[in-house]
C-alpha cells in the first residue's frame, strides 16, 4: 500500500520527506527505487522517531496494522512529532463503539498538539459517504444491506493469514471462538452509517462464517495451494438496530479469490423508496490508495482531534497538485 501510495502522491505533487518501515532488509534503501520508480533522495529507515523528529512531517501516511490497540503507539508518536495522522487502519474510520477509549486519548493527545488524526482508505466512499448520499435520497428506511467482498491474497502474507486461509474448519471454529476477536469491521461502517444520519445504536449482533471451496485453489501471497475443504477466509456479519427504525446489516467477505471472481460492493435501501447500489467491478486494492491520497488535504485542512470519516465531507477529485487544496493559512 505504502509503495502504490507513493507513486500517487509524487504524481499529485507531495513532496515526501522520510519513510519508516519495520523491516532492517529495506533499511537504507531509497523509497523511490523501492517503489519502481526514479530514485527520491529518501531512505528507508526503521527508526521511527529519528525520522519524524529530523524531517518534521505535515502529514504522516500510515499503513502498518487495522486496529487501533496495534496503531495506537504509533499514531501518539507522530502526534508527539507535531504531525497529522491519515491511517488506513480499518477501525481508526470510526473507533467510538469499538475502542472508545483509546479513541478519546488520541483526540485529547491530536487537539493538545494541534493536529487530526483521520482514518481513511477504501470504505471512506464505498462504505460510507456514496451510502449516506443515498440514504438522503429516502423518505423513510427500514432497513439498509450492505455485501462487499475482497480478495485477501492481493494483500501479503500477514493479511491473508488473519483471515484463517488453510485452516480446516475445526480449527477455524477453535480460533475464531475466543473472546479476545477483534472488533469486525461492520460495526465502524454501521456506527458511522448512524452518525451520519443523526440515528441512534441500540443493539448489535456478529457472526462470523467461514468460506471454503470444494476445489484446490492456489494462494500467491502464501506461494502454494489451498486444498479443497480448507479454509480460504471468511465473512462477518454486523446487524444494528436503531431507536428510530431502521435496521442496518453489513456482510464483509475477505478471502483468495478463484479465476473470475472480483471485488464487489452492494447495498439495499428498503423504504420508501426502494433503492440500490452497485459499484461493479470494484478494484478495493486500488481504490483503498487512491482516496487514502485524495483525503490528504482534508486532514490538513481539518479540526484538531480525532476526526471520523462521518465528519468528513464527501471525497472530491484531486486534479490539481495537493497543496492546491490546502487552505491558504495553513501553507508554510
Amino acid at each position: 500500500m505504502g509503495l502504490l501510495a507513493t507513486r500517487l502522491l509524487t504524481e499529485k505533487g507531495v513532496q515526501v520527506v522520510g519513510a519508516i518501515a519495520r523491516s532492517e532488509a529495506k533499511r537504507g534503501v531509497d523509497l523511490g527505487t523501492m517503489a519502481g520508480l526514479a530514485p527520491l533522495g529518501v531512505a528507508v529507515d526503521t527508526n521511527a522517531a529519528h525520522v519524524l523528529a529530523a524531517v518534521r512531517p505535515d502529514v504522516v501516511m500510515l499503513a502498518t496494522a487495522s486496529f487501533m490497540p496495534e496503531i495506537y503507539d504509533q499514531v501518539a508518536l507522530c502526534i508527539q512529532a507535531g504531525a497529522n495522522v491519515l491511517t488506513i487502519s480499518e477501525e481508526a474510520f470510526y473507533p467510538w463503539n469499538t475502542s472508545p477509549a483509546l479513541a478519546s486519548r488520541l483526540d485529547r493527545l491530536a487537539k493538545d498538539r494541534g493536529v487530526t488524526v483521520t482514518g481513511g482508505g477504501h470504505q471512506d466512499s464505498f462504505w460510507i459517504h456514496q451510502v449516506s448520499a443515498l440514504m438522503g435520497a429516502s423518505h423513510r428506511i427500514e432497513s439498509v444491506h450492505g455485501a462487499t467482498t475482497w480478495n485477501a491474497d492481493e494483500y501479503g502474507a500477514d493479511v491473508v493469514a488473519s483471515k484463517h486461509v488453510g485452516q480446516s474448519l475445526e480449527e477455524f471454529e477453535h480460533s475464531t471462538s475466543s473472546s479476545d476477536a477483534p472488533p469486525t469491521y461492520g460495526r465502524n461502517v454501521l456506527g458511522a452509517l448512524a452518525q451520519a444520519s443523526s440515528l441512534t445504536p441500540v443493539s448489535w449482533e456478529a457472526t462470523v462464517r467461514p468460506v471454503v471451496v470444494d476445489h484446490d485453489r492456489p494462494s500467491r501471497a502464501l506461494g502454494r495451494t489451498l486444498t479443497a475443504g480448507t479454509v480460504i477466509g471468511y465473512a462477518d456479519v454486523d446487524t444494528m438496530r436503531t431507536a428510530e427504525g431502521p435496521v442496518f446489516t453489513f456482510e464483509m467477505a475477505g478471502y483468495v479469490f478463484g479465476d473470475g471472481e472480483s471485488d464487489k460492493n452492494e447495498w439495499t435501501i428498503r423504504g420508501e423508496p426502494d433503492l440500490y447500489l452497485n459499484n461493479g467491478v470494484v478494484p478495493s486494492y486500488t481504490t483503498t490508495c487512491t482516496q487514502w491520497v485524495n483525503r490528504l488535504p482534508d486532514v490538513i485542512n481539518g479540526r484538531p482531534g480525532l476526526v471520523t470519516i462521518d465528519e468528513m465531507p464527501a471525497l472530491a477529485y484531486r486534479a490539481l497538485p495537493l497543496h492546491r487544496y490546502v487552505r491558504e493559512d495553513l501553507l508554510s
